[in-house]
């Protein structure tokens, strides 16, 4: 007859507490992760239009960085602590909480570029945004006109982390089944009969 350990400490109840205990704790540490939110990845103005490119987080910034790259050439435009506004020549940023905003109000042919953005609230997290200029005239476009990038990096880390410790329970249940049932059923002897 098979004796099944229902008590507090029998092996399917320790591992049912720890799976909710799991559970419970990746719940309250997903609050704290960031969520990140850009405008659209590539942006094409016209010369002298404005154009705002911005990054919203769930969790207020610890710090910026923004970096252009155009021509061959890398350089830091911002490396800020928040809250604030701050202006280098034509760019200005602004930063409040978890938004922060990058605002050219006369674009020009020096602001076209790859700018790349370092983001750091309870994560660092990386955006980056392709400036084109051209030389036609049209409407200038507002923050509200222009797209939000709803995917961020965040959500596909949490994804993966996800799937790897899902596997990796299944994984320790089944050795966990398995070693069980070697424990408790050995195999039979082996009973040969010579011929």
């Amino acid at each position: 007859m098979l004796a099944y350990s229902v008590t507090p400490s029998g092996l399917f109840p320790r591992m049912l507490w720890a799976l909710l205990l799991l559970a419970a704790s990746l719940n309250a540490y997903n609050k704290n992760w960031d969520h990140l939110d850009c405008t659209k990845h590539e942006v094409t103005v016209d010369t002298g239009d404005r154009v705002v490119m911005a990054c919203n987080i769930s969790n207020p910034f610890r710090d910026v960085t923004i970096e252009l790259t155009a021509y061959g050439k890398t350089s830091i435009i911002f490396n800020q602590m928040p809250p604030g506004s701050y202006v280098n020549n034509s760019w200005w940023l602004q930063i409040q909480g978890g938004q922060a905003r990058l605002v050219i109000t006369d674009t020009q042919g020096i602001h076209a570029g790859e700018y790349w953005w370092t983001l750091r609230g309870s994560q660092t997290n990386f955006k980056n945004f392709t400036l084109n200029v051209t030389g036609l005239a049209t409407d200038n476009q507002e923050l509200e006109s222009l797209p939000v990038h709803a995917e961020s990096l965040t959500a596909v880390r949490t994804e993966v982390i996800f799937i790897i410790i899902i596997t990796t329970i299944i994984i320790i249940t089944g050795i966990s089944v398995y070693a069980w049932y070697k424990h408790h059923f050995p195999e039979a002897p082996q009973i040969q009969i010579a011929v």
